[in-house]
């Protein structure tokens, strides 16, 4: 007995727009932006996406991050939403498969996550509820405790996030950078870190140190992908009008973003290893 299979119709202009679309998909860069569900990370992730990046927006607060995500895509971006809490290490590992099972690359990592909790100018959210045991009540710079009355509780949850977070980050991905011979990562540091000028009249000490740590970060890692197309610098975006800036500051959250981005995208053998401000190497 003969059995005759019955083979669909196929339009062959749908299989070869498919094919083309896969292999843009292919092509297409992929970055990961970490506290993006608002203020400079939003923006981050809108002005990657609408250089054609494949983003993934990244937060520990799923209805903000989800939100957010919507909203870029409501754009026309090609950006997709990833729950990311940096106290949880688990989340780092499920958010590498699925970044590497989806898009099989990350060429732009932006450690834009940060608290700063001294003054209390940030939320308490996600497992940072349960180390900190009273959270500051929130207060202009320069009206807080200084090094000597802050709390450690306060000191290890912000180096947690804003530096270790980072580096974390920074172990998780840039292998995978440096075996495909590229990468930029921009860590949001702060001038409030700088060393040459570092006083206790700011009265945010954790966020200081957390910052200052971040810098040595940055100066590790990018000295650990020498050779390898795998650039690494920490930026400061400036006084800038978000949570942690307040409505006062003189630039909106897209200024700040457009230097980072600027960053982001530098071609190879661009600036490795430097901290910057408004496009200009500053000192540590």
């Amino acid at each position: 007995m003969r059995i005759v299979r019955h083979i669909p119709f196929v339009n062959k202009d749908t299989v070869s727009y498919n094919c083309r679309m896969k292999k843009n998909m292919g092509n297409r860069r992929v970055a990961i932006v970490t506290g993006a569900d608002r203020g400079i990370g939003f923006q981050i992730c809108r002005l990657l996406g609408e250089l054609g990046f494949q983003v993934v927006l990244t937060s520990p607060d799923p209805e903000r991050g989800k939100a957010a995500a919507e909203k870029l895509k409501d754009m026309g971006l090609a950006v997709v939403y990833h729950v990311l809490d940096l106290l949880n290490d688990r989340h780092l590992d499920i958010l590498r498969s699925f970044v590497m099972k989806k898009f099989g690359r990350v060429d732009v990592l932006v450690n834009n996550a940060g608290i700063s909790l001294d003054a209390g100018m940030s939320k308490v959210e996600g497992l940072l509820r349960r180390r900190i045991k009273k959270a500051p009540r929130k207060m202009d710079y320069g009206e807080g405790p200084g090094i000597l009355k802050t709390g450690l509780d306060i000191m290890r949850a912000t180096l947690d996030v804003n530096a270790l977070g980072a580096l974390k980050m920074c172990q998780t991905f840039i292998p995978l950078m440096m075996k495909a011979h590229y990468g930029r990562v921009i860590n949001i540091s702060s001038t409030l870190g700088q060393l040459n000028s570092m006083t206790d009249d700011e009265k945010v000490p954790a966020y200081q140190l957390s910052k200052t740590a971040l810098n040595a970060v940055t100066r590790m890692t990018a000295d650990a992908c020498r050779g390898t197309n795998v650039a690494v610098n920490s930026v400061c975006p400036g006084w800038t009008r978000t949570d942690l800036g307040g409505p006062g500051a003189p630039q909106s959250a897209e200024e700040a973003a457009k230097d980072i981005v600027w960053l982001a995208t530098q071609p190879d053998n661009g600036p490795t290893g430097q901290f910057f401000q408004h496009r200009r190497r500053i000192a540590w």
